[in-house]
């Protein structure tokens, strides 16, 4: 849980540096994406391989965006419990240091992940798989 922690405060101090007024909308927002992004990933993949799923309702994918925002808001946003967890990443700097590049690598390659995906998806549906 302290790596989910950790990927919202380094998207919060990511806009808090570019001066935005609303970083903590931003963060929220931010993991909340990439979190869905991965979900749906997997869940496309399982089903090009095994196609008992059906993803075509708009219902199907909205269902787990608000499970997702529930829980991303309960679990670090409600009552201003994010002030107290970045503080503590915001003093032990030096600790964490190192989570910089992995959790670059996980905003990239969840992108990466999606576009590959979506190219997939797009192929298939034209009927060229």
């Amino acid at each position: 849980m302290i790596w989910y922690y950790y990927l919202n405060y380094r998207i919060y101090k990511f806009y808090q540096r570019k001066k935005d007024s609303m970083p903590v909308l931003f963060s929220f927002l931010g993991s909340l994406l990439l979190l869905f992004m991965n979900i749906f990933s997997i869940l496309s993949i399982v089903d090009f391989f095994e196609s008992f799923l059906y993803l075509g309702n708009k219902y199907y994918v909205l269902m787990p965006m608000i499970v997702l925002a529930a829980f991303n808001y309960f679990v670090l946003y409600r009552g201003g419990n994010y002030k107290i967890i970045f503080n503590t990443f915001d003093n032990s700097n030096d600790k964490y240091n190192s989570w910089n590049k992995y959790v670059s690598l996980y905003i990239v390659g969840s992108i990466l992940l999606m576009l590959i995906i979506l190219g997939i998806a797009d192929y298939r549906h034209n009927g060229h798989l």
